[in-house]
């Protein structure tokens, strides 16, 4: 009976998977330089330039929800509703290694699924997470109470700096990167360009262990690489400008 007990009790805790709701916060901003504001130029209102200028360098911040277990991770973005009267509507921009809606992550295939729809017709963007060279340093500051130490790469054309803890026994990264040994609790990308200096934050407000979670993982729409997404907008969008331009010239006759 003792023997039962013991492996009932071994096999429950094999069971349990140790899942983080993490909820972070991401907020992408530019510093235009003179000729950055010149892309706006050609906005004569003044009013729609200042908004067009406001919402490019500084739109509202984003939040993410991640559900993170060793051998797989959910991110989904946290809808927000603005109800002001005088409310013009946003502009959206994403960080980063960080896409709208929702992702779905193997770490045992190392790969992230991005569901898209293409006026329409679903799929599925398949890419690998990115593997990435750390240089660790000895700076540490406080964040929620951890102790982090800060790490720093590149990222494609970005630099980018990471604070992470190893107060907390998992390896978590909220990014499509490859996770590191240790809980990123926050991370800088930042570029100097001609048009300006470019930042992307991406900052855990909150953490927390839970005992159940049932990952949403891929649909089963027909799967494709970020370079095919890309030839499909791009052919979509020239169908529906060729039948813009059709139905306008029937309208002229």
């Amino acid at each position: 009976m003792k023997k039962i007990l013991v492996l009932f009790l071994l096999v429950s805790f094999i069971v349990k998977a140790q899942v983080y709701e993490v909820l972070v916060e991401t907020k992408h901003k530019i510093d235009y330089t003179e000729k950055g504001l010149e892309f706006f130029k050609n906005i004569q209102d003044p009013e729609q330039r200042k908004w067009n200028i406001e919402q490019n360098s500084n739109p509202p911040a984003l939040d993410f929800k991640i559900y993170s277990s060793k051998t797989e991770q959910n991110t989904f973005e946290q809808e927000k509703i603005n109800n002001e009267q005088e409310y013009k509507g946003s502009i959206k921009k994403s960080v980063p290694g960080l896409s709208f809606g929702y992702s779905y992550t193997s770490f045992s295939e190392n790969a992230n699924y991005l569901p898209i729809d293409i006026y329409g017709k679903k799929y599925t963007i398949k890419s690998d997470l990115k593997k990435l060279e750390w240089n660790f340093t000895s700076k540490t500051k406080d964040i929620l109470g951890y102790k982090t130490y800060k790490a720093t790469t590149k990222f494609d054309k970005f630099d980018l700096e990471i604070w992470f803890t190893k107060d907390i026994p998992f390896n978590f990264m909220p990014a499509n990167i490859q996770p590191i040994d240790g809980f990123v609790l926050e991370m800088n990308y930042y570029i100097v360009h001609e048009v300006g200096k470019i930042n992307n934050f991406v900052r855990v407000q909150s953490l927390k262990e839970i005992d159940k979670y049932k990952f949403k993982k891929a649909s089963n729409a027909p799967i494709i690489t970020e370079e095919d997404s890309e030839k499909l907008f791009e052919e979509a969008n020239k169908k529906r400008n060729e039948m813009y331009n059709n139905n306008n010239d029937v309208d002229k006759k």
